[in-house]
């Protein structure tokens, strides 16, 4: 399944989930061949872009922090106690602790790949929660944290957005240029609230507390809701990690492609993030996830299949005119002539 914009489309394309209004009314169902009709109605009613089949999948080999069936698991015991938080509320969060112990130990005992495939996506406030909680911890790992400081990082991060149930503004896709004041007043109130919940959760360390409560603070002051300057490596991680997810997913902001992501989070280097950590998701991160189409200086089209060690350099396999694969495959870290001039 990849994201694909609307205006990129030609038609033939198979839905991979519904196309869902404002008004989350479902206008065309998952599995639909998409005919060019559709396409305008579509565009006509605002919607940007939508999910479709990947036609290349079986050709491809994404590379991920954990395995998608282990994330789906983290993604759903994270839904299970926040929305019992929320219920039954009294120590019902210390269920977390074990979920971060587990997410800590799968991942310190993995063999991270030195790039990773991480791809646009609708927002989900649980599949976030994972997403920022997996980054954080591979970022410390490759920063060489201290192991013991590991469990602080994924509590905090898995906790980061609990105030997001605590508001009624709908935070998916949220502009803030665009917004009321109200709204964005009460959607920044969210990292208070989360700190306020926590108050009494004496499990929880000091600096797992002090992540969630300065997550959208930045290091030129100028974040939220403190306009503080953290230098705690554990809030500074978060606050790469979270940022950078938030854009590429539509989390309290307006969702932007990863290439925009990276180039945005490399701009604000030194000015709103520490750029040591942000080097390292410019490392990292794929800047051509698995199954992105590009077009290369050959003249030549192509889809990324796979990663090397260099961000910018996966393996390509070539198109012919038709969008049929070819047998051509480009190593652009083996290929030094080649490259890729935008995407398609």
């Amino acid at each position: 399944m990849i994201i694909r914009q609307v205006k990129s489309l030609v038609g033939g394309e198979t839905l991979a989930e519904p196309v869902i209004t404002k008004e989350k009314e479902i206008l065309i169902s998952g599995g639909t061949v998409l005919k060019p009709e559709y396409l305008d109605l579509i565009s006509f009613l605002g919607i940007d872009t939508v999910c479709i089949e990947d036609p290349y999948e079986a050709f491809e080999t994404t590379h991920l922090i954990i395995n998608e069936e282990r994330e789906k698991y983290y993604v759903s015991e994270v839904q299970k106690i926040l929305e019992n938080h929320i219920y039954h509320g009294k120590n019902s969060l210390s269920k977390m602790a074990e979920l971060a112990n587990e997410i800590v130990s799968e991942i310190t005992k993995a063999e991270q790949p030195k790039v990773i495939d991480i791809e646009e996506r609708n927002g989900n406030l649980y599949e976030h929660t994972v997403q920022v909680t997996m980054l954080s911890l591979a970022v410390a790992k490759m920063l060489k944290v201290k192991e013991e400081d590991y469990i602080d990082i994924a509590i905090g991060a898995l906790l980061h957005d609990l105030g997001m149930r605590y508001t009624t503004v709908p935070y998916i896709n949220f502009d803030m240029d665009s917004r009321p004041a109200s709204e964005v007043f009460e959607l920044k109130k969210h990292t208070i609230l989360a700190y306020s919940a926590l108050e009494g959760e004496d499990w929880i360390s000091p600096v797992s507390k002090k992540m969630v409560l300065t997550h959208h603070e930045r290091k030129d002051g100028s974040g939220y809701p403190l306009k503080q300057k953290t230098k705690d490596i554990e809030c500074n991680i978060l606050q790469v990690c979270d940022a950078f997810d938030c854009m590429i997913s539509g989390m309290e902001c307006k969702r932007i492609s990863v290439q925009q992501a990276l180039e945005t989070m490399i701009e604000a280097a030194d000015l709103l993030f520490e750029r040591k950590i942000v080097k390292v998701i410019q490392k990292m991160v794929a800047y051509y996830p698995v199954g992105t189409k590009i077009r290369l200086n050959t003249g030549e089209t192509g889809i990324v299949i796979c990663q090397t060690d260099n961000s910018i350099r996966p393996i390509v396999a070539v198109l012919d005119q038709t969008n049929q694969m070819t047998e051509i495959r480009y190593d652009l870290t083996k290929n030094k002539k080649i490259s890729i001039l935008q995407l398609v």
